[in-house]
């Protein structure tokens, strides 16, 4: 979300901060804005949603909780004003940094990043969905607006209860280079089957322009060697996620959706990337037995 008209320090007042250092805008997502705020006593991050998003603010700070008791690391939060015309919260800014940029920084550590990163990706699947996530109308399969599709995945087993985060790659995990030091943005997130959440991060290093455009400076061999220790990372802590298809065709039809051209909001996918990403879920959908 990109919007320089945003008064910070009036957010950061609704927040209890009177006297900030210094306030730093970083990179944020597409519905969102990002602040470091320096304080005396250390940084802070300042996220700031858009106007009549308290409901997915507060949604969104239980599902943080509930990570953290599962033993997820997701930042702590220490105010929240969910009322304000442009909800805000401030949380721990995590040490380290996104794991993308440690790619960048050592692409010679691909694997062994790739298999930290599918470590904390099973423990995620570990941890039960809170209740806020258990509603029908959170459903993760009908985020792909398909009424077709979902009465298909209706019909195959699923578990229901395990957090998905669903947004994640290599921008929203941080990490030192020893270990995974915090988990981002769970705006996305839902209840339900750990294949969903599997394929959607798939989908996201093979199609998604915005991650793939981050990490352009990366040799696809180096992002191929992360994906590769993504996949052992995960086996080795939950195995090896089984019947895969109808989930990537459902990770496919979501991008069309979630990064569909929309006025005033960035990151959109052009039409040449959109041909791909109907390609890609047309190919999944034949594998599952659909097309």
């Amino acid at each position: 979300m990109h919007d320089d008209r945003l008064d910070t320090a009036a957010i950061l007042r609704g927040l209890g901060i009177t006297e900030p250092v210094a306030v730093e805008r970083v990179t944020g997502g597409r519905d969102t804005a990002v602040f470091r705020v320096h304080l005396e006593n250390g940084s802070r991050a300042l996220r700031v949603y858009g106007a009549g998003q308290g409901e997915g603010l507060r949604r969104e700070v239980a599902v943080m909780e509930s990570a953290r008791e599962g033993g997820i690391p997701a930042p702590p939060v220490y105010a929240v004003d969910s009322d304000s015309e442009r909800p805000a919260l401030l949380m721990e800014w995590c040490r380290g940094r996104p794991v993308a940029h440690e790619l960048k920084a050592r692409p010679w550590r691909a694997r062994h990043l790739g298999v930290l990163f599918g470590r904390m990706h099973a423990a995620i699947h570990d941890v039960s969905a809170p209740a806020t996530l258990r509603e029908p109308r959170r459903s993760w399969i009908t985020w792909a607006q398909d009424e077709a599709l979902g009465a298909r995945l209706a019909e195959c087993t699923h578990r229901e209860d395990a957090l998905l985060h669903l947004d994640y790659h290599p921008l929203n995990v941080m990490t030192d280079g020893r270990a995974i030091t915090g988990v981002l943005d769970w705006t996305n997130a839902r209840s339900g089957d750990p294949r969903a959440d599997y394929a959607r991060t798939l989908s996201i290093l093979r199609l998604d322009a915005e991650v793939e455009g981050r990490l352009a400076s990366i040799a696809r061999l180096i992002v191929r060697r992360f994906e590769h220790g993504w996949r052992q990372g995960y086996r080795e802590a939950a195995g090896e996620p089984a019947d895969l298809a109808p989930y990537l065709a459902w990770a496919g039809t979501v991008m069309q959706h979630d990064r569909a051209a929309r006025p005033g909001v960035s990151g959109g996918l052009t039409p040449e990337r959109l041909d791909r990403v109907r390609a890609w879920t047309g190919e999944w959908k034949g594998r599952a037995g659909w097309s």
